[in-house]
């Protein structure tokens, strides 16, 4: 197996924690972005901070380039984690095809969002040796998370079902998760599986001794 690494790039935030006491907006909402290599493959993972921040983070946190990024994968169809991913223009840019379905379906064709419907692309199975997609439906209908692993430790990009850190250690969803049902079944299958997980809007999350729903 090629040699594989995930680093964060930029760490997300909610616009409202409930766990911080916080029960309505308070700052700008923005996914986590995440960088997965494999091989010749250099992925970011829902790149929904402004195209500036993502290029500065992208160079210290990883001596890159915007142009060095081969590919763009969204979790889901969500301006908070895809609001700069117009800095790399060069890659190819992909989402789980059902997600790609119900947005066409149900977004607004106008601006960024239009931009991104009209060139994301189905995603593949794998990405790279050790860079699976991961569906885990339930926050949208074609909700994906990513699966990056190695010998020695499994990594899930989780995107929304696991929110943060907080949403993690009380087995919570969130609010209003698309279908409650498959979120729950989703979020089990990612703790079961994963060593690490990084969360849609917050730092990495160790897994280890598994857990579940409250």
């Amino acid at each position: 197996m090629a040699d594989v690494r995930t680093d964060i790039i930029a760490i997300g935030s909610l616009a409202a924690n409930p766990y911080w006491g916080e029960k309505t907006p308070v700052r700008r909402e923005y996914a986590t972005a995440t960088l997965v290599r494999s091989g010749e493959v250099r992925l970011v993972v829902d790149p929904g901070w402004p195209a500036e921040v993502l290029r500065a983070a992208l160079w210290y946190r990883a001596g890159l380039e915007p142009a060095a990024v081969t590919h763009v994968f969204l979790t889901h169809f969500d301006p908070a984690h895809f609001g700069g991913i117009d800095l790399f223009e060069g890659a190819a840019w992909s989402m789980y095809e059902e997600e790609i379905r119900f947005a066409r379906a149900e977004a607004d064709a106008d601006g960024l969002g239009g931009r991104v419907l009209k060139r994301v692309r189905p995603a593949p199975e794998r990405f790279a040796d050790g860079v699976d997609l991961f569906p885990t439906f339930g926050p949208s209908p074609g909700h994906s998370s990513l699966l990056v692993y190695t010998a020695l430790v499994s990594t899930v990009v989780a995107g929304d079902i696991v929110l943060s850190g907080d949403h993690f250690d009380r087995g919570s969803l969130g609010e209003g998760p698309w279908d409650l049902e498959r979120a729950k079944e989703s979020f089990q299958d990612v703790i079961e599986v994963a060593d690490l997980i990084i969360p849609g809007h917050d730092n990495v999350v160790v897994c280890r001794a598994g857990g579940g729903l409250a």
